[in-house]
């Protein structure tokens, strides 16, 4: 079975809360799909790992940078970058990108996602290292 959704012009991007799901939408069982927006100068509200999820990001538009352990990687269009499991990681839309940055989180896990269940570890506490 193929399903087919509309997620709008670029500029539409994420809705309301800057991150729309695709999963339940186009009915995926073993790979995620979401589209994103964050705004110039916003970050993610906290960095976290999956114990089994795989996740590729890919930058469409916007400027900014990626925390991947310890490593900070910059981030502009047509970057992808593969989020191993177990790895903690976070993003940011640098201040002065010139747009808000865009990108899509694909997501997988070797089996049906819905049999891995949440598997985040999150960690609110931890300083991203563009905050000091």
């Amino acid at each position: 079975m193929s399903n087919v959704t509309q997620i709008g012009e670029l500029a539409s991007w994420g809705g309301e809360k800057g991150k729309q799901f695709l999963d339940k939408e186009i009915g995926t069982e073993f790979a995620g799909v979401s589209v994103n927006t964050t705004a110039p100068g916003g970050e993610s509200p906290f960095w976290h790992a999956h114990a089994k999820i795989e996740e590729i990001y890919i930058v469409v538009d916007g400027r900014g940078e990626f925390a991947l352990g310890d490593e900070v990687l910059p981030l502009e269009a047509g970057t992808a970058v593969r989020v191993a499991p177990g790895v903690m990681h976070a993003l940011r839309a640098l201040p002065e990108s010139p747009s808000p940055m865009r990108w899509l989180c694909i997501r997988a896990a070797g089996q049906e996602l819905a049999s891995v269940g949440h598997d985040a570890e999150l960690d609110r506490e931890r300083p991203f290292p563009w905050s000091a």
